[in-house]
């Protein structure tokens, strides 16, 4: 009966696990849908860093080439 017994409990030791890595592949999916979520915001923000960066270069620009109003 001992056999029997730890076949049975060998069994239920792989089904355990089966359930474990099931478990585990959900949750990694889970994480690199928002490692991917994360990626596109930062891209998104990146974008506007450019265009506030852009803005500011080219405000200087102009002013420079315009002629200062003296007092």
């Amino acid at each position: 009966m001992s056999a029997v017994s730890d076949v049975l409990a060998g069994l239920k030791k792989v089904i355990l696990l089966e359930e474990n890595v099931s478990r585990l592949q959900e949750e990694v999916a889970g994480v690199a849908k928002d490692v991917r979520r994360t990626r596109d915001y930062a891209a998104e923000i990146d974008k506007r860093v450019i265009r506030i960066e852009t803005m500011i270069e080219m405000s200087g620009r102009t002013s420079e080439n315009q002629p200062r109003i003296e007092k």
